[in-house]
């Protein structure tokens, strides 16, 4: 299945910042490697700036069509654990934000507010909370190259939130 051009342009700019980090993230090197010209990149995304919010918004579009609103909660939690097996990059998007422009990260707050929102009603809304800054911490040390656990270890780690978050 052919991607569109908005999504390699994302998919490569994820690449540049998660292989080559932030210093050689310009629109010419993203450009470059989705072999598009750098008018081409500036079509779709007129700016630095658009473009980590687009890699933003992206990645929270593709997490929350993950997770199923029959079990939110227990969806979640597997789609965390799958993200930190899975590619990682695409996250690169928040260091970015997180190094260049606190304001970036707009749409997260926004979307995180929505889901602590849904949170509140379940029957156990502080232990909800709990497991979902667990997942977060595991997530995000996992995206700094800081998890030092084994996959076993995470697996039991994912299991014990999953029945947590039964009781929920």
């Amino acid at each position: 299945m052919d991607i569109s051009v908005k999504e390699r342009i994302l998919c490569e700019a994820n690449k540049v910042i998660a292989n080559k980090g932030l210093n050689c993230f310009t629109l010419e090197e993203v450009a470059r490697k989705a072999g598009v010209s750098k008018g081409g990149l500036l079509y779709h995304y007129p700016s630095k700036d658009k473009l980590i919010k687009a890699l933003i918004e992206y990645h929270m579009e593709q997490f929350e069509c993950q997770i199923t609103s029959a079990n939110w909660l227990t969806s979640f939690i597997k789609e965390q654990f799958n993200q930190n097996t899975a590619d990682t990059n695409t996250m690169a998007g928040f260091l970015a934000a997180i190094a260049m422009d606190h304001e970036l990260l707009e749409p997260v707050r926004e979307k995180r507010k929505e889901w602590f929102q849904n949170i509140s009603n379940m029957e156990d809304p502080i232990m909800a909370m709990i497991i979902c800054f667990a997942c977060y911490g595991i997530a995000f040390s996992n995206l700094f190259g800081l998890e030092a656990l084994s996959d076993d270890d995470m697996k039991r780690i994912e299991d014990r939130l999953i029945n947590l978050s039964e009781k929920c």
